[in-house]
């Protein structure tokens, strides 16, 4: 019975999401001034790439502007930096910061500081492993209407297409899905979605007006900064390794404008995956720091996914066969969830990845778990913090 419940209770929540991702956000070709900034430490392997992608853009020339923030980093990544720069065909300002602010741990010194020289209404951040495509700035752009306060797009693994190793391939899944779930929520508030929305019984209506997205891939997000601004920026957040999901859950929960997530192929990222097992958990870890940033919409979730990844695996040992259809049900629409935003982005997911994922979720759930009760250290760039 109490997987049947969970199960139900999954279902009625995936569904619901799933039918966000067939709703869009509204977009019109605008040419405003607009700042992209980049925060870079270590990437000289990546960076000059993706500083090419941005100087190579469809926007007008004369309408961005870049701000290269150099962190602390140890290689050519400040050198890379200063080269593109005297040659941009954009105007480009490089930061560079060599000593750490101990109230600001991580990259958000070194947003913080980037974004405090941005002049323009809209700025964009991408990171220094990431390529952006060619209509990126004037993509991201278009969806800023008046009821919108932030956009974000989808990030894919793999700077040469889809991996073909089994991790490489894992992490395409995971960020499909998680992305998918974001796109869903933000689509339940899209103005497409609203007519069919109040059709809905009111409580479950007011449910879902509550649980909207508050967090999403910093390294492929924009937003106004007369709102940064009002909320304090980073330096009012302080110390965070999960700096994209507390400024958005900030500036979203003091404004009636949107966060609109965008499952369009021409503000897809591409980022690099990580090499291995040890590098995927460090990252997992860090993100996983974002429970405790506290709204509605993380608590709910957080709970559920407790629920299903901790809970009812452990229910298979007393309620076999009702535990393994409850995990078949949830399984299916999570494959819903994926499928629609991979065939949104035109990225082909195999099922054995979706049910290998699957399984992965449910491992690495617990160990999460465990590692926020033995208050395991982050590790980020090679310095551990707690």
């Amino acid at each position: 019975m109490i997987s049947l419940v969970i199960a139900l209770l999954a279902l009625a929540t995936l569904l619901t999401i799933a039918y966000g991702t067939t709703r869009s956000w509204p977009h019109h070709d605008r040419t405003p001034p607009v700042t992209v900034v980049v925060c870079a430490r270590d990437e000289e392997a990546t960076l000059f790439d993706c500083l090419m992608a941005l100087a190579t853009q469809d926007y007008p020339h004369d309408h961005y502007r870049l701000i290269l923030v150099d962190h602390l980093s140890q290689d050519a990544t400040g050198e890379i930096m200063e080269t593109f720069a005297e040659n941009a065909p954009v105007p480009t300002r490089v930061i560079h910061i060599s000593e750490e602010d101990p109230q600001l741990a991580g990259k958000v010194h070194a947003l913080a500081v980037g974004l405090e020289h941005v002049e323009t209404e809209l700025v964009l951040l991408t990171d220094g492993d990431c390529i952006v495509p060619d209509s990126w700035i004037r993509a991201m752009v278009s969806y800023f209407e008046e009821d919108v306060v932030a956009v974000a797009g989808l990030v894919s693994v793999g700077l040469d297409g889809i991996p073909e190793d089994w991790i490489g391939r894992l992490q395409n899944v995971d960020h499909r899905y998680y992305l998918g779930m974001l796109t869903g929520l933000s689509g339940l508030r899209a103005p497409s979605g609203r007519r069919k929305r109040d059709r809905i019984p009111q409580p479950f209506r007011s449910l879902i007006s509550r649980l909207r997205p508050a967090f999403c891939s910093g390294n492929n997000l924009g937003f106004r900064m007369s709102a940064y601004r009002e909320v304090g920026g980073y330096r009012a957040i302080g110390n965070t390794f999960i700096e994209d999901y507390a400024l958005l859950n900030r500036i979203v929960s003091r404004t009636r404008k949107h966060l609109a997530v965008v499952p369009d192929s021409a503000v897809r990222v591409f980022t690099t995956a990580q090499p291995d097992l040890r590098g995927l958990w460090r990252q997992k870890r860090r993100w996983a720091t974002g429970t405790s940033i506290f709204n509605p919409l993380s608590a709910y979730l957080f709970i559920e996914v407790g629920m299903i990844r901790i809970l009812l695996p452990w229910l298979v040992l007393f309620q076999p066969l009702p535990a393994l259809a409850a995990l078949a049900l949830v399984a299916a629409a999570d494959t819903i969830v994926i499928r629609n935003v991979s065939r949104l982005t035109g990225h082909r997911i195999y099922l054995r990845d979706i049910l290998f994922h699957e399984i992965y979720q449910i491992a690495l759930n617990h160990m999460l778990l465990l590692a926020t009760i033995t208050h395991w250290p982050v590790v980020w760039k090679g310095q551990k913090y707690r």
